[in-house]
């Protein structure tokens, strides 16, 4: 698959997934050199090139998507743990893997929660997989990569959409799903109790879809 075809593909898998009224963008993570907002950039100077690019070409794709909701564009800066601050009233969430960078944004008065996250399908190994699985997911997963990186991609979608909000610094045992393949959803079947009250009644109407295209996988969670 070609990069175009790839970002195309992309493009099409996250938009099937996302609700109405939420904006999405997809690219091709490539040298960054746009000066606008050069300060989001300040505290890479010691990263690696492909992070940098990682991190830039992010950006990029979350003021895409927030302007597709009505959000100004501006310099999305990092809290002092990392976490993109977004223009007041919005919600956005940008995820990167092997190459490829998308993000999702939104308005805070349709949504509480937004998380996506972005995976290759094949490259977990066993240990890797016995990490990522609740010990009920065992089973359905066994040794297929393709359900691992899916259960890994769906996990990283809700703790990204949950961290913001309350900072709960979580492992993959602490969350378990269920998966319907036929309708491409998820369903959290158990969720550890040291996570916040309010957010363990949240989960139960949170929505979970997922979309494979390429050797990808591609997970958004929102409410």
């Amino acid at each position: 698959m070609s990069e175009s075809d790839q970002i195309d593909a992309c493009h099409a898998a996250l938009g099937s997934l996302v609700p109405p009224r939420v904006g999405f963008a997809v690219d091709r993570v490539s040298q960054q050199s746009d000066s606008t907002f050069a300060e989001e950039a300040a505290h890479l100077t010691k990263a690696a090139p492909h992070r940098r690019d990682e991190f830039l070409t992010g950006r990029i794709c979350a003021r895409i998507a927030l302007a597709q909701v009505g959000a100004q564009p501006c310099a999305l800066l990092a809290d002092a743990e990392g976490v993109p601050q977004y223009p007041e009233s919005y919600l956005a969430s940008i995820t990167h893997s092997r190459g490829l960078a998308a993000a999702v944004a939104g308005s805070t008065e349709r949504l509480q929660y937004l998380g996506l996250d972005l995976e290759k399908t094949n490259r977990l190994s066993p240990a890797a997989i016995r990490r990522v699985l609740h010990p009920d997911e065992v089973d359905w997963v066994g040794q297929n990569q393709l359900r691992a990186s899916l259960i890994f991609s769906a996990k990283e979608a809700f703790y990204k959409a949950q961290y913001p909000r309350w900072r709960t610094v979580a492992n993959f045992n602490d969350l378990c799903f269920e998966v319907d393949e036929a309708s491409c959803q998820l369903r959290v079947a158990w969720i550890v109790d040291r996570f916040a009250p309010p957010l363990r009644e949240d989960i139960a109407q949170m929505q979970f879809r997922y979309a494979y295209f390429g050797e990808y996988v591609v997970s958004l969670c929102w409410l």
